[in-house]
């Protein structure tokens, strides 16, 4: 019901969810709110086309230059980092993001 009411775009729908997955079937815009402040509002196809995930281990994450990296997190295993396509490092693997992944990534460096 929602789906078809928001392809006409003269109507727009403001949705509160945690359900993200849901969100990136339906939405054309995504904001993120966290603790009350915004932390992105953009159009939902950008962010799927502008970002990606790299893979690589805490040690080359460290060499990294730091205004590449948008989001990062270490694990005992490695770190992943989502970067710009554009600006993204040489001899990496440019992975796609999900908007859930993105939001993952957000809420972990907001704390």
């Amino acid at each position: 019901m929602f789906y078809d009411f928001t392809r006409d775009e003269n109507h727009s729908i403001l949705i509160s969810s945690h359900i993200v997955s849901d969100l990136e079937k339906l939405c054309d815009y995504v904001a993120f709110l966290h603790k009350g402040k915004l932390l992105l509002c953009e159009e939902k196809d950008v962010l799927l086309s502008e970002y990606g995930i790299i893979h690589c281990t805490v040690e080359q994450l460290s060499e990294l230059d730091k205004e590449v990296i948008k989001y990062k997190k270490e694990t005992p295993y490695g770190a992943e980092a989502i970067v710009s396509r554009k600006d993204a490092p040489n001899g990496f693997k440019l992975s796609p993001i999900s908007i859930e992944e993105l939001f993952v990534f957000m809420v972990k460096e907001a704390k």
